[in-house]
Parts: C-alpha cells; structure tokens; sequence
C-alpha cells in the first residue's frame, strides 16, 4: 500500500530517529501533539466566526468518538500482529531446542564415528543457535551466523549420511529424520525471526493517529475549552502503546526478545564435553 508523499514523510522521520525507540517515541509524541493543537486552533478559528449550534456539537461529538473508536480497533489489530509473531519465535526456538536433543540422543544411539561427529557438532550448533537467536551487531554478522549455521548442518548432514550406508538401520533412519527436521526448523526459525508487522500497517496507524488527535483538538476548538494536562496524558498513554507494538516487531533489537532459555538447557543437557579423540 502506498501512501505517496505520506511515505516520504515517514521515511524521513525514520532517518532522523536512525532505530532509536525512545528518540521516536518522544519525536511521535511532539507529532500527536502538534496535530491536536493545529486541530484546536482551526476549531476555535471557526468557533470566533460563527457560534456552533448544539446539533452540530453533537454530531462532532458522535463523529470523534466514532475515529476515536476505528483507532482504538486498529491499535489492537497491530497489537495482534506483533504477540502472534513474538509467540511464534518463542515456539520456534523451543521446537528447535527439542529437535537438537533429540538429535542428540540419536546419535549416540547410532554411535560409531558419525555419531560422535554429529553430536559434537551439534555443541559448537546450539551454542551458534544461541547467538544467532540473540542476534548480532549488524546484519552483515547476522548474515555470517547463518553462513556458519548451514555449514555446520552440511557437516551433520555428510556424517549421518555415511552412517546411513555404513549401518542403514531403523535407528540411522530415526538419526537422518531428526536432522533433517532440526535443519527444517532452522529455517522455520530464521522465517519467525524475519516476519514483521507490514510496514504499511504502522504508517496506518500512525496517520490515523494524527488525523484523529486532529480531530480531538478541532472539537476542543469548537467548544471553546480542552483540558490539557488529561490531553497531553492520553497521548503520552497513546505512544506507549504504539512504542510497545514497534519494540515487540523488533525481534533482534528491541527491549522485548524471545529468550535462549530452551537453547540453553539443550545445550546444558549434553554435558561436560569430552576431548575429540
């Protein structure tokens, strides 16, 4: 969806925070509050050239509660977005954390040199699924950590190979079937991690934001009073809110990640590791 010159005006603004949460959400707050208050001086400018009569109050009583509730149903709708992906890289870093171990365990169950390659593999693997799930310092080291992730399950992959033609048993099956869904979910984790709410989502919502905060103000105009510290109140409540949906679509970045802890106790689970002989 394309906004036109509304798109430029958020590209811009998104090059002045430069990725700084707390810089846009004072930045969108000065936003919010410049619009309510050019909406308050229209509405007084037309207040001082004809005295609104109460049927028109009224009807821009029912028509703000009205943009005020679409706003609040919209809010929510991107809320919605943002948990149901932060709920499904929580569970895809558990899937993949159950999927190792059970890697694990069938490869000592296979035994033999393959199976001593694959689950000391699998060590340097989680640890590097860790990092990977904590994310780097710029995409590019982000980017080299799934570079090193495929390379680490092409070496998994050769090893359980060979087992299969050396001793093509149904446990070398159940070995080459967990591999290769831990390889899957892999994928399924790093899709979690990159899916976002839609861009033009966001910019939906903050344009109606400022159209609405318009309207507010216009209609304190239109009365003739508004009450500025419950105003400033509501919009300081308001950009939280909007904050809290753009720090929770920031999976590799933002204050609110999906925690290692499942990766973790894998990892805890193989234990002390032995010298490669």
């Amino acid at each position: 969806m394309n906004f036109g010159p509304v798109d430029k005006v958020f590209d811009f603004l998104r090059d002045l925070i430069g990725g700084d949460l707390t810089l846009g959400m004072w930045v969108l707050l000065a936003v919010l509050l410049t619009a309510q208050e050019i909406g308050y001086r229209l509405g007084r400018f037309v207040r001082r050239r004809r005295e609104p009569l109460e049927a028109e109050k009224s009807s821009l009583n029912f028509a703000t509660a009205g943009m005020v509730g679409l706003l609040a149903f919209l809010l929510g709708i991107s809320l919605s977005m943002a948990s149901g992906r932060y709920e499904a890289r929580r569970d895809s870093v558990l899937n993949e954390a159950n999927s190792i171990g059970t890697t694990w365990l069938r490869a000592g169950l296979v035994g033999g040199p393959e199976g001593q390659v694959i689950q000391r593999t699998l060590r340097d693997y989680t640890r590097l699924r860790i990092d990977t799930v904590n994310g780097g310092e710029t995409p590019e080291e982000v980017d080299r950590m799934y570079a090193r992730t495929a390379a680490l399950q092409n070496d998994m992959w050769r090893a359980a190979q060979q087992a299969a033609e050396r001793a093509p048993t149904p446990i070398t099956a159940l070995l080459v079937a967990s591999l290769n869904e831990t390889i899957d979910l892999s994928l399924t984790n790093r899709r979690n991690f990159s899916a976002n709410v839609p861009t033009y989502v966001i910019r939906l919502l903050i344009l109606v934001s400022m159209l609405t905060m318009g309207a507010i103000g216009y209609g304190f105009g239109i009365v003739g009073g508004r009450q500025i510290v419950m105003s400033i109140l509501f919009l300081f409540i308001w950009t939280i809110a909007i904050a809290l949906i753009v720090d929770i679509d920031r999976p590799r970045s933002g204050g609110i990640r999906v925690g290692t802890t499942p990766l973790v106790w894998t990892l805890q689970g193989f234990g002390p590791e032995t010298p490669a002989r």
